[in-house]
């Protein structure tokens, strides 16, 4: 950021916003592209590990309250789960007043899930996702686990340079994570020193 401005960030080549952004954020840790191979990923160790280590950072940088990065859908999930995903996150999950601050490079053209097949909740939204899958794969696990952190999305970006990947921009303010998952993520005492620090940031301003 010191070096290039917001044209630095990763998600800068997915979305277009600026500082306005950045301002409201931060100060916040941006997480880029992560990978789980692919005889792991219905391990749940191996998204335990990785949430572990940016709970470790966070617990030895505890000023970052904010996370935020794109969560990828790939496309061997057909179009109406496509479709589904988006018009569940969009009416249950979306946080408008970050998103207006938000355009996605290139959106796509696909046509929204009708009102009446919207989910409300992930437990729906895995189960209609798996009936619409002929593999039996259901909601990518990566938004799962986001979706426990109480994350928001900002908005969709399809991504050429991604295998047409329909990628989510997500935030999470871990002030605002359960307190189980905090506590497993950071560690018991770490969790408390980092909620008492921000508890205390949010008085002062409020003050």
């Amino acid at each position: 950021m010191m070096a290039e401005g917001v044209d630095g960030l990763y998600t800068r080549t997915l979305f277009r916003y600026d500082e306005r952004l950045i301002a409201r954020l931060s100060p916040a840790l941006e997480l880029g592209r992560s990978f789980v191979r692919a005889e792991y990923q219905k391990n749940y160790n191996a998204l335990l590990l990785l949430w572990k280590g940016i709970g470790r950072f966070v617990a030895t940088h505890p000023q970052y309250r904010v996370l935020f990065g794109p969560v990828s859908i790939s496309c061997r999930y057909s179009d109406s789960s496509h479709r589904l995903l988006m018009a569940f996150l969009q009416q249950n999950d979306l946080n408008r007043d970050l998103a207006a601050l938000v355009e996605a490079i290139n959106p796509g053209v696909m046509n929204p899930a009708p009102a009446q097949a919207i989910p409300r909740s992930i437990e729906e939204a895995n189960r209609l996702v798996t009936e619409a899958e002929g593999d039996g794969k259901g909601v990518p696990i990566l938004l799962r686990q986001y979706l426990k952190l109480n994350a928001k999305l900002l908005g969709f970006n399809v991504d050429p340079h991604f295998g047409d990947a329909l990628d989510a921009l997500m935030l999470v303010d871990l002030t605002t994570v359960d307190a189980a998952i905090l506590n497993r993520y950071l560690g018991r005492q770490e969790a408390a020193r980092f909620l008492a620090r921000h508890r205390a940031s949010m008085s002062a301003h409020a003050a």
